[in-house]
């Protein structure tokens, strides 16, 4: 079997890039707990040389080749900085967000039988560790915890010769976003793993990007992953966010100038007052790239209207097990203005299609299950038989094909039923009519009442009551709003809202909120 080119495989894109692109800078948020002498600012040529550092502490703790190595620590980027390492020593990264909780982290441990744990203290006295066995071996980014050795405490090993292994060769793990239960683990090849991240160096070359890139994504998500593969093998300059605040935003994007920013669409939205306050931040940005929802039309028209002229805001629709299916290019003025387009497939790379309820074909303008066919969608889950019919991968969500031949992504199936045509859709149009708003979700409930309405304003201001009656009055029945601080809500990895753990929270009274309408602050 082939193998992949050097820049697209784990085990070696660090040194390609450095060889490549040495002096690149990279500038982070925040200082690596792993190296943190390396400071906040470095370029490709450190980086590499802190993978191969890191590489020889992994061989030193008996880590190596073929096995899984699970990571789950306080997010930062020595977290895709350890998993550069795993692959560089042969074996297998697990990536898992610490917020996923200790019961699931428990289930996710049994399935993915790791060899050793790399986590931190801080982790660990939170309680995520709970339910993973402690004798399983533990290394600490940082200092010591109860159960094990600082990874820096280990000695050095000897790595082996750098190569790129088969393209059938298991090369990462990560896992779903959760927001229906426990995560699954989503194991990808190096095959499937280059075709997450091939489309993006693709379309880099054709709009010939060389400008910084900010990044803010999760550490632990298979996008941030591939991100970091295309932007290494594309030699540019990196500014990597944690924390979606605006208010750190702003001090980065001052430092780093971007003349492209990546994030999630629920962070984006964060950073609409950062646009309208510091309009400058963005003067250099032509290019906002989202994935994994459909943006608010609000939030991309605000962006742009700071961005550089011509600027465009690049959606694009995908998972963790797919990789990127949809692209659409927004300007100002869009071809299709419909608010839940994700537009087409990416070209010689993913195709789309949508079955009706019965199991067929669903023709253009009707409604049904989405389902996508590309090199990147996953082999399968850890511990599951391949997921795919035909090549064909379930997205789980709910849409259709327009006319004009574009996605229109409408709901997750499981949020079905909730008496409103598109919760998404419905979300757009309050969002858009109140301004105050930096998230609005709308909670389906198992009782089958009315959706509950859930918000956070900026600055946690109260909600405007009469502007939300105003703004509500044309939709379907809806029950009273409830407001909270974005920081009180159960977000997955990538920010999303888990509607379904909100939905118990609020129904058992534990979610922490500021107020319900008609109540005093």
């Amino acid at each position: 079997m082939a193998r992949v080119n050097r820049r697209l495989a784990l085990a070696t894109a660090p040194a390609e890039a450095a060889r490549r692109h040495g002096s690149v800078p990279i500038r982070l948020d925040q200082a690596l707990d792993l190296f943190p002498q390396a400071g906040r600012t470095f370029d490709y040529a450190t980086f590499a040389e802190l993978v191969e550092e890191a590489a020889a502490r992994l061989a030193g703790a008996r880590i190596g080749h073929g096995q899984r190595v699970l990571i789950v620590k306080q997010s930062n980027f020595d977290i895709p900085l350890l998993a550069f390492a795993c692959a560089r020593v042969g074996a297998v990264p697990v990536l898992v967000h610490s917020a996923v909780g200790f019961q699931a982290l428990g289930v996710m441990t049994g399935r993915a039988a790791p060899a050793a744990i790399l986590t931190d203290a801080a982790t660990e006295s939170a309680g995520v560790l709970d339910s993973v066995d402690a004798t399983l071996p533990r290394w600490y980014v940082g200092e010591r915890g109860e159960h094990g050795l600082s990874l820096q405490d280990a000695p050095r090993g000897e790595v082996p010769p750098a190569s790129v292994p088969r393209e059938d060769t298991p090369q990462l793990v990560t896992h779903s976003s959760g927001t229906t239960g426990v995560p699954k683990l989503v194991l990808h090849s190096v095959h499937s793993f280059a075709g997450h991240a091939r489309p993006q160096i693709t379309i880099g070359k054709v709009l010939r990007v060389r400008d910084p890139y900010l990044m803010c994504l999760s550490p632990v998500h298979a996008r941030c992953m591939s991100g970091m593969l295309a932007i290494l093998a594309l030699g540019l300059p990196l500014g990597f966010l944690t924390d979606t605040g605006p208010e750190n935003a702003a001090e980065l994007l001052a430092a780093v100038r971007p003349g492209v920013v990546e994030t999630v669409p629920n962070a984006f939205i964060r950073w609409e007052e950062v646009a309208e306050r510091q309009p400058e931040l963005f003067a250099q940005t032509r290019l906002f790239v989202s994935s994994f929802d459909a943006a608010h039309p609000r939030t991309i028209r605000t962006l742009l209207g700071a961005a550089k002229p011509g600027a465009r805001y690049m959606q694009a629709y995908g998972q963790t097990e797919t990789g990127p299916v949809t692209v659409k290019s927004h300007k100002l003025k869009s071809r299709c203005d419909h608010g839940r387009c994700v537009g087409r497939g990416v070209l010689g790379h993913t195709r789309i299609r949508v079955l009706d309820d019965e199991g067929d074909r669903a023709p253009k303008g009707v409604p049904g299950q989405i389902f996508a066919r590309s090199s990147g969608v996953t082999p399968s889950y850890l511990g599951s038989p391949d997921q795919r019919v035909d090549g064909w991968w379930a997205m789980g969500d709910y849409g259709l094909v327009s006319a004009r031949g574009c996605l229109h992504l409408f709901d997750r199936i499981v949020d079905r039923g909730s008496g409103v045509e598109s919760l998404l859709a419905a979300e757009d149009d309050i969002l858009e009519a109140l301004p105050q708003l930096t998230e609005a979700v709308l909670i389906p409930m198992s009782d089958g009442g009315p959706a509950i309405p859930l918000v956070v304003t900026r600055g946690d201001a109260p909600l405007d009551l009469a502007a939300w009656r105003a703004a509500v009055a044309g939709l379907p029945e809806l029950a009273e709003p409830v407001q909270c601080r974005w920081d009180d809500i159960p977000h997955t990895a990538t920010w999303k809202v888990k509607r379904l753990e909100v939905a118990r929270r609020l129904a058992a009274g534990d979610l922490p909120v500021l107020a319900t309408a008609g109540e005093e602050r």
